[in-house]
């Protein structure tokens, strides 16, 4: 059971990897189309934090996988917290590159 519990904490570090390089490449086209794709990986980062959980509170866990449990939701927010303040932030779809000569 505790294999699971680990197996649990992996595939919720990959998924929330997965929401972030996501998020990112959206940002790059916009916010409407940010805000969009945070709303859909809004479940995703909630499963990822808080599935282990059972799992964890069923075997005797190690220190550590409480440890990169909690890491694991914290990386949750923070992927969430980071692309709704990105979703205000006006995006440029055009460079200003500096004019050189005369």
């Amino acid at each position: 059971m505790e294999a699971l519990a680990w197996a649990l904490i992996v595939l919720g570090d990959a998924t929330i990897a997965a929401c972030a390089v996501h998020l990112t490449r959206r940002h790059r086209r916009g916010a409407p189309h940010l805000t969009r794709s945070l709303h859909r990986t809004v479940p995703a980062l909630l499963v990822a934090g808080l599935f282990p959980l059972a799992s964890l509170l069923a075997v005797d866990a190690t220190a550590a996988a409480w440890l990169l449990w909690g890491a694991t939701t914290i990386a949750a927010a923070l992927v969430y917290a980071v692309g709704d303040t990105f979703c205000g932030v006006p995006f440029r779809l055009s460079r200003s590159r500096p004019r050189t000569g005369a």
